[in-house]
């Protein structure tokens, strides 16, 4: 794999903590990284390798938007440099993140990643905070920290890698004036709750949702006045409509699938609460998670489409996006036995299922290149333009310039 990303990066030739979707830490052998099967591209005159197999058209909608996965991460988790995995060699080394590792993120045609571990507690999400801000910080050629309006707006003309910085919880905010602390900080998501039960409310997982507390609602409400954004995504049905119903603000869902089609599972949203988001102004992001976006193999890429063609025809085209919940370098890149451990040891109620290969995403979309293809199947399933660029990103872009309130 390293070969192959260094390749990568000589052909193109032009100037986080791992955050996953299930609640063990990203532990496999970069050595035994696996090749994840991606079409070989075909040689085209000034368009790197790996880009060469997408049409002009895709190519340049994904280079004009300001494309946003409202949660993933350009940390790479399964490479190695100086015996450290990249993503720890980058945020515990000095000048690690390089000229040409930003050229790499860069190729992924993804500006903003919306960087949402899942820090439980105070602590964690101080000590959180502190690492992404140090290599904000510390590269400021290469990263922009999204926290306001105009940054996110010029983004695209920065040439930066944007920095969206979110948590999974919101149990860090011990009190209601924490809120105003993060927001300090550079905090601008938070999710109400994992998939358990906090101090707000319920999370998907739990059997019996009693729906968002008053504790729940005032800090949800503060996160409204500051310009914080409310995610709703781990909520249980009743903690997710209470929300909603709640915000003075628009609501987001910022990795989501749709109840309708993926039936049964947990994780996903009922159509009620799709259109009660939509209402406030909100968006919802799809994944791309095997095991979310059906209940049962096989699973296509066909399958990640649906989704999206059901929101647009369930509450319209402005409402829906990418929450890809994955990095650029995604599960299906860890060695054989890490990815059959992980989905064998699952909780139940993720209700998880993969094919013969224990691929956790979705093939297609799994490796770092995943938003022209996404452009190119909206072009094939008849969308405009202007209508993949909303998909890719300006949905998300207009629902946070209108949450943000600097």
């Amino acid at each position: 794999m390293k070969s192959e990303r260094r390749r990568f990066i000589k052909n193109l030739g032009v100037g986080a903590v791992g955050m996953t979707m299930l609640p063990s830490a990203i532990a496999c052998d970069a050595k035994e990284a696996k090749k994840v099967p991606v079409s070989t591209p075909k040689n085209e005159k000034k368009i790197p390798n790996e880009l060469q197999k997408y049409s002009r058209k895709a190519l340049h909608l994904v280079n004009t938007t300001t494309s946003i996965d409202m949660l993933g991460t350009y940390q790479d988790w399964f490479h190695e440099r100086a015996g450290k995995r990249l993503g720890e060699y980058w945020l515990t080394e000095p000048n690690a993140f390089t000229q040409e590792d930003f050229v790499f993120v860069k190729s992924s045609g993804i500006n903003v990643f919306g960087w949402g571990s899942m820090q439980p507690t105070h602590e964690a999400m101080l000590q959180f905070m502190a690492t992404q801000n140090g290599i904000i910080a510390s590269n400021p050629t290469y990263f922009e920290r999204i926290d306001t309006k105009q940054k996110l707006e010029n983004i695209n003309a920065s040439e930066k890698i944007g920095m969206l910085i979110t948590n999974q919880n919101s149990s860090h905010f011990r009190t209601v004036d924490d809120v105003d602390m993060f927001y300090g900080l550079g905090q601008r998501v938070s999710q109400l709750t994992y998939n358990g039960k906090n101090k707000l409310g319920c999370g998907a997982f739990e059997d019996e949702d009693t729906g968002l507390t008053a504790y729940g609602k005032e800090i949800l409400l503060r996160m409204n006045a500051v310009g914080m954004g409310v995610d709703v995504s781990h909520c249980g049905d009743q903690t997710t409509l209470d929300a909603i119903a709640a915000s003075t603000a628009p609501v987001l869902i910022t990795h989501g699938a749709c109840r309708s089609i993926a039936k049964g599972l947990r994780r996903s949203k009922t159509d009620e609460a799709i259109k009660a988001m939509a209402k406030t102004g909100g968006v919802i992001g799809i994944p791309i998670l095997r095991f979310m976006v059906k209940e049962k193999e096989p699973v296509t890429i066909e399958d990640f489409f649906k989704h999206i063609d059901h929101v647009v025809q369930l509450v319209g085209i402005e409402h829906v996006g990418i929450g890809s919940d994955q990095g650029l370098y995604t599960e299906d890149y860890g060695a054989l036995e890490w990815r059959k451990n992980r989905l064998e040891n699952a909780p139940a109620k993720y209700q998880t299922h993969t094919n013969e290969e224990y691929m956790l995403t979705i093939e297609g979309l799994n490796h770092p290149y995943r938003t022209y293809d996404i452009a190119e199947g909206l072009l094939k399933r008849g969308y405009k333009d202007s209508e993949v660029k909303m998909v890719l990103g300006d949905n998300f872009k207009r629902v946070l310039t209108t949450i943000f309130k600097h």
